[in-house]
């Protein structure tokens, strides 16, 4: 987190809410890139950096929210528009797959809440909006689910960030 801070810290409080909302973005929206991208620590360094006064803590909240809202429709529109392709391209052994198919028996047995849950587990938050998506689950349901997820989970990791922040780099 603390090579994150650095390059952030380069761009002044414009480039700390850049990374809170777009890092979460991304990786609810492109599975294969949002493996790679770490949405939630950018979301506990945002509130780490609100403590140092870096930026103001309700901005953090308020563009983790955001950020991860529209990560998941972007990803709830990729897994629409590409279902097939997406899920053809999985392979058919290892852990992918096994992810995937996890997410979608989540997804089947659990419907919207498939999505809250979803939010807060590392490997799901990556695939679980466009796998939603690929299973046509209506865009009301999805959505409201989405932004129930996002309301709990942002301010939850920018509020451990914060708390963490007498202990971390300012």
């Amino acid at each position: 987190m603390a090579w994150l801070a650095e390059r952030v810290l380069a761009y002044g409080s414009f480039g700390i809410l850049a990374t809170v909302l777009l890092l979460p973005a991304l990786e609810a929206a492109l599975p294969l890139v949002g493996a790679l991208l770490p949405g939630q620590t950018a979301v506990v360094m945002g509130g780490l950096l609100a403590w140092h006064g870096r930026v103001p803590v309700v901005a953090a909240l308020v563009t983790a929210v955001v950020g991860a809202v529209l990560g998941n429709v972007a990803g709830y529109a990729v897994g629409r528009r590409f279902s097939a392709r997406l899920l053809a391209r999985v392979p058919a052994d290892g852990r992918r797959r096994r992810y995937t198919d996890r997410a979608l028996g989540l997804i089947e047995r659990r419907g919207g809440s498939a999505v809250f849950v979803g939010r807060f587990t590392a490997v799901l938050r990556t695939l679980v909006p466009t796998l939603c998506g690929a299973t046509r689950m209506p865009l009301r349901r999805y959505l409201a689910w989405s932004v129930v997820s996002s309301v709990v989970w942002a301010p939850a990791f920018v509020l451990i960030g914060y708390v963490m922040g007498p202990a971390g780099p300012g």
